[in-house]
């Protein structure tokens, strides 16, 4: 626009110089026709003068008093400069004048149009401009809008992928439920089919017993009569102690298959009575187990860590179970969440006890088996989610064995914990104890 406004400037420069001279030559010009030298029609001037109030008044229509003020000023003072010279009798200074203030006027004028002209191209300009503005705002606000929606569509994403594996969860636990089920239903199955296997065995037995029991009295019977013969005097008397000694033969031998007939049924009946407890028992832990929550969360194998992570979450478990082996309980506690809730399960007697146990808790529980002599079996890790698994097994010897066919007793404490990164360190989130009282150590 500068341009614009130096390129007019230099045009109306060359016109106002190519109007003076050609207004000299018309002087000249006029004083050479008027045949009087020096001397200059007054109509002429007076009409000169007129052109250049006409062009004054022009250039005031357009606002050339303030927009090309410097040109307006100048064609109003050569105009009352050719009044001036007109009144003192100066024809050819006042045509000049006149003339001279003509050409001021119309470039003050034409400045005046250009000015204007440019200040309504400047306003389209910032009108524009501004337009552009508001629409990179639009666009802006309509970017943030779409990023925003695939924020929104990312954390539905995600979402769908956390139902989707928690129903993958509960089909897959769904399917362990039926195959326990299954292995349930086929134990009950072998379990009825071996109580009417025995209830049949002690139906025999006892038809048996009866029997025995018959054959047993008749002998009894048979050898009262042969002793009440035994005692009559007569030549029968050898034959009927031979009878006797026959049939307390026959007696004795009646009597031990008899009582090993009872012996038998007694057995029977003891086995039916513990097939039944079996079944009871068995039937209380299928209900006890069905009841019972999962006592691990549920692993996918899945993890989002780097192998980078995973190997600080090794490195950290590996000084996490140093510090149990070196006593420095201090450290061990270190390790854990203020927040953690850990799962504590005691099995004594095929019998489990659970319990959930806060921090405070578990520090008391810790102190306690920091005081025993512990071994350590073996030490497992997995990965899984955002977690680096530990899994500890440690044995102790509870009671020796007392000689070569006797079983030494163990407890038994698996330790399984979930460790994840808060900032720079990795704290233990999650905790599972399995103790085993009292057990052989397998």
């Amino acid at each position: 626009m500068k341009q614009f406004i130096a390129l007019s400037r230099r045009r109306n420069s060359v016109l106002r110089r190519n109007l003076l001279i050609g207004l000299l030559l018309v002087s000249f010009g006029l004083v050479g026709c008027g045949g009087k030298l020096g001397k200059i029609e007054p109509a002429a001037v007076d009409t000169a003068i007129a052109d250049a109030a006409a062009a004054i008044a022009a250039a005031r229509e357009v606002d050339a008093s303030s927009l090309a003020a410097d040109a307006f000023a100048a064609a109003e003072s050569n105009l009352e400069a050719a009044k001036t010279a007109l009144a003192e009798k100066k024809g050819d200074a006042a045509l000049r004048l006149a003339y001279q203030a003509i050409s001021d006027a119309r470039i003050a004028q034409r400045d005046a149009l250009n000015v204007a002209k440019n200040a309504e191209l400047n306003a389209a300009l910032l009108q524009k401009t501004a337009g552009t503005d508001e629409l990179r705002q639009t666009l802006s606000a309509k970017e943030q809008k779409l990023d925003e929606l695939r924020t929104e569509i990312q954390k539905l994403q995600r979402e769908e992928d956390k139902r989707e594996q928690t129903l993958s969860e509960l089909q897959e636990k769904n399917r362990e439920l039926r195959d326990k089920r299954a292995t349930y239903s086929a134990q009950v199955a072998k379990l009825s089919k071996t109580l009417d296997d025995i209830q049949k065995r002690a139906n025999r037995a006892e038809t048996e017993l009866r029997n025995y029991g018959r054959d047993v009295a008749d002998l009894r019977g048979k050898l009262e009569v042969a002793e009440r013969m035994a005692k009559e005097e007569g030549h029968q008397k050898r034959a009927v102690v031979a009878e006797i000694n026959s049939l307390r033969r026959q007696l004795r031998e009646q009597a031990a298959i008899y009582t090993e007939k009872l012996a038998a049924a007694s057995q029977l009946k003891t086995d039916k009575q513990h097939e039944d407890y079996l079944k009871q028992k068995a039937q209380e832990a299928h209900a006890y187990v069905d009841s019972q929550p999962a006592l691990h969360p549920p692993k996918t194998g899945r993890t989002s860590l780097s192998t980078a992570q995973i190997a600080a979450g090794k490195a950290a478990l590996g000084n996490w179970e140093n510090t149990w082996y070196s006593k420095n309980l201090n450290a061990h506690l270190s390790y854990y969440t203020p927040g953690i809730v850990a799962d504590k399960v005691v099995i004594h007697e095929s019998k489990e006890h659970r319990n959930k146990i806060d921090l405070q808790q578990l520090q008391s529980d810790l102190r306690e088996m920091n005081t025993y002599a512990w071994s350590k079996v073996k030490i497992d890790t997995q990965v899984e989610g955002e977690s680096v698994i530990g899994i500890n097994r440690l044995t102790r010897l509870v009671t020796p064995a007392a000689d070569e066919n006797a079983t030494a007793l163990y407890n038994i404490w698996i330790r399984e914990v979930w460790m994840h990164e808060v900032g720079n360190a990795w704290k233990i989130h999650h905790e599972i104890w399995q103790i085993y009282e009292n057990v052989p150590n397998f």
